[in-house]
């Protein structure tokens, strides 16, 4: 079957008391470049358990990101998983103002509520399988990883004080590893893999298994994560 779409694990939250709910955003040709859900693709197909999920801020919230003073912050800018040949820029994402959780438009995108890549936590990146046109997205090669494959991370630190103790200068570019620990196939509605975690974790989403155009969604996820050498 044809593959004719990009897709990424997108997440429509709903908020209140009710448990986050879980919709997959196809990608869309250049008039509708965020990847955006139109019409049925963004159609509701599962719950998450509660408490598995936490529902950040909306991006066009001013406040929607802690802001960072008189500390440094460090971002991921890059990607490189060398034996695939896998080389993308990072992108930071967050919700979009229909409550929707943001997909890159190129490149790999890493969630800045999840966990920040070389600290304790789950780092958790999507990027694309493939394009609209029929391209290789970022992610094409991910299902051939495997334990052992290393991966590296660019991180920029950005210090609103850069004479302040303990702060590194701004811009100041650092390259940390990861190794690859388990790649699976997972359905796509399951967000397990996105839950936080006391190790430094990262873990990468995009799509598998086979366009279905009942769901006008691929069938399944691929989840590769990675740890932190000891």
């Amino acid at each position: 079957m044809r593959r004719r779409a990009i897709l990424a694990a997108a997440v429509a939250l709903t908020i209140g008391g009710a448990a986050p709910r879980i919709a997959v955003a196809a990608s869309a040709p250049p008039d509708n470049p965020t990847g955006s859900p139109t019409g049925n693709a963004g159609a509701l197909v599962g719950s998450a358990p509660p408490g598995s999920v936490t529902s950040p801020p909306r991006a066009d919230d001013a406040s929607a990101r802690p802001p960072q003073i008189g500390v440094a912050s460090r971002v991921p800018t890059a990607i490189r998983l060398r034996r695939l040949a896998i080389a993308a820029d990072v992108t930071e994402l967050g919700m979009d103002d229909s409550g929707e959780w943001q997909l890159p438009d190129a490149g790999v995108g890493w969630y800045w509520f999840t966990a920040t890549p070389g600290t304790p936590g789950n780092a958790v990146m999507v990027g694309h399988f493939d394009t609209w046109w029929g391209g290789q997205g970022p992610l094409a090669r991910l299902h051939e990883a495997r334990p052992g494959d290393r991966i590296d991370l660019d991180l920029v630190t950005h210090a609103p004080d850069p004479d302040a103790d303990g702060a590194a200068a701004d811009g100041h570019v650092e390259t940390i590893g990861y190794a690859v620990a388990t790649s699976k196939l997972v359905d796509r509605t399951d967000v397990s893999s996105m839950e936080a975690t006391d190790d430094e974790r990262l873990t990468l989403v995009t799509c598998a298994g086979w366009w279905s155009f009942t769901l006008n969604d691929y069938t399944m996820r691929r989840v590769v994560t990675a740890t932190r050498p000891s």
